[in-house]
């Protein structure tokens, strides 16, 4: 009896050690397949040197939003709210955030295009969700955000969002280097 206590005691360690690695690793997992596959809204990024501007002669508004995960001490919003983009033509736009807290933060952002089934048309060239963005207490910063409306754009695509969700991911990053993408 001791020998079967043991054989289910190491099975029982065995499967809770993997399923808290699965849990730690579904988010990155899951980033990375609706990166690949363009689901649920994610959008790509693009080399700078591979992007030729060739505006059409059609308008597409551009709405922005943000909002803050689990209540993190950031205050995060759009700089502008919505614009009027031509596909093929290349933007900057920002969103600003101030660190609320009396604490040095690391905080990333989570992109996503709204409707998803066009969010392989929106491309990033550069952007602050790339890299963790390092904040420190009571600090605001300005982060900027460039992309272009691929002209392959379907023509009843008359209106896109790109919404950020912001983390505070300070407990999993300590000690972590980031490279910022931030413009004074």
């Amino acid at each position: 009896m001791n020998k079967k206590i043991k054989k289910t005691f190491s099975y029982l360690a065995f499967f809770t050690v993997f399923m808290f690695g699965f849990s730690y690793m579904l988010v990155p997992l899951y980033d990375v397949f609706c990166e690949v596959t363009g689901l649920n809204g994610k959008t790509g990024r693009i080399n700078s040197q591979l992007v030729t501007e060739n505006p059409m002669q059609r308008d597409v508004a551009i709405k922005f939003t943000s909002n803050v995960a689990y209540s993190a001490p950031f205050k995060f919003v759009p700089n502008q709210k919505e614009i009027v983009v031509r596909p093929g033509k290349i933007y900057t736009v920002f969103y600003t955030v101030t660190n609320t807290s009396n604490l040095n933060l690391v905080a990333t952002a989570n992109p996503s295009v709204v409707p998803g089934r066009y969010a392989e048309y929106f491309k990033k060239i550069e952007c602050f969700c790339f890299q963790h963005q390092e904040i420190n207490a009571n600090e605001t910063k300005k982060l900027a955000v460039q992309f272009i409306i691929d002209d392959k754009l379907p023509s009843e695509a008359t209106s896109l969002v790109l919404a950020y969700t912001m983390f505070d991911i300070t407990q999993q990053q300590l000690g972590y280097k980031t490279e910022k993408y931030i413009y004074e």
